[in-house]
């Protein structure tokens, strides 16, 4: 990358150099016993004085004009290799994701690609329990190799009296400029400031109206965090967003099916079991009316009740499990009509509820 220092230096040589030929000409002056009194030597100096300087100013602003459009060429520059940075992340992530639906995963994966957007000393990922009361947070290192093979949470806080609450509920991207100015009021907040951290940033993961945790940022420094920095990582967190609503809805979906599976598997034992009843008590029929003994025909009619109260037991049963498969195959409609086909096909705007 070229400096400003850069860019001024041409422009020092050619006013030095101008300065140097001056201090020339008054030394050949002085020794020449002063400045010339003829008019047409003194025209010509004064001529190529005032061409020379007329031409160290051409060259000063067309040096100047030229470092302006450099300096416009390296923020082009920059921008185009931060939004390449963004995208080779993010095609990592679909890659890591498409082999796992694993979200915890992919963000350890990811922890040093997102480094490379937004300048960050940790990264960490909170994911919303089912209930919406809790957050599990998982953390990453971004400056060295991570011994950990697996994920696992590590610190669960509440909704409440949290920044990570704040954001969930405002839905949009938080910037703490110092950490030790609001860790007096925020549980996870004193935690960052125990922990060494100065400054911090939490982006929502909202997606199809769904709020489903946060991606957090966090440096040593403070005031580490600015706009363009939350607009930068608010791609990565929509497909983190897009990832957690599948792997939840994949979890449920197979939830759902195993169901479905046990609901089939007791309608079909109630059917041979009911078989095998009606055979029993058609047999105990035959052998009532063709040994008229008291006694057998007292255990015979006991058997055959009891059989009949299996029946009904069993006819029970598979009215339940009916009903349940019905419930099932419902969800289950549901749960796939709600997989989204891409990420386009999350709503940004939507309200989110918890």
């Amino acid at each position: 990358m070229i400096s400003l220092r850069d860019h001024q230096a041409p422009v020092w040589a050619i006013w030095g150099l101008v300065a140097v030929f001056g201090a020339i000409e008054a030394v050949a002056w002085f020794v020449a016993g002063g400045i010339p009194t003829r008019p047409v030597v003194l025209v010509q100096v004064v001529s190529a004085w005032i061409v020379m300087l007329i031409l160290a100013s051409l060259a000063t602003r067309r040096i100047g004009s030229m470092a302006q459009r450099i300096r416009v060429q390296e923020h082009t520059h920059e921008a185009t290799l931060g939004e390449i940075e963004q995208l080779q992340t993010q095609n990592a992530m679909l890659e890591i994701i498409a082999r796992s639906v694993d979200v915890t995963l992919a963000f350890q994966a990811l922890a040093s690609r997102i480094a490379r957007i937004v300048p960050c000393d940790r990264v960490g990922l909170a994911l919303l329990t089912e209930n919406g009361q809790e957050f599990q947070t998982y953390t990453a290192r971004v400056h060295e190799d991570e011994r950990r093979t697996r994920p696992r949470p590590e610190v669960v806080f509440r909704v409440e009296q949290t920044l990570l609450g704040n954001v969930v509920r405002s839905r949009e991207a938080l910037i703490v400029p110092d950490v030790a100015e609001v860790a007096v009021d925020f549980l996870d907040a004193n935690i960052l400031h125990t922990s060494g951290f100065g400054s911090a940033m939490i982006v929502p993961l909202v997606s199809k109206g769904r709020v489903v945790g946060t991606l957090n940022l966090v440096q040593r420094g403070t005031h580490g965090y600015r706009p363009e920095h939350a607009a930068a990582i608010q791609p990565i967190a929509e497909i983190f967003a897009v990832a957690v609503i599948a792997q939840q809805l994949q979890i449920s979906l197979g939830k759902y099916r195993s169901m479905e599976a046990m609901s089939d598997l007791t309608l079909s034992i109630a059917t041979e079991i009911n078989s095998a009843l009606q055979t029993i008590i058609g047999h105990c029929d035959l052998l009532e009316r063709n040994y008229p003994d008291p006694n057998l025909q007292r255990d015979l009619s006991t058997v055959v009740r009891q059989a009949q109260r299996i029946v009904v037991l069993l006819d029970k049963m598979r009215a339940a499990a009916s009903e349940r498969m019905r419930e099932v195959e419902a969800a289950v409609a549901v749960t796939q009509s709600g997989i989204p086909s891409s990420p386009e096909a999350f709503g940004p705007d939507a309200k989110t509820e918890l």
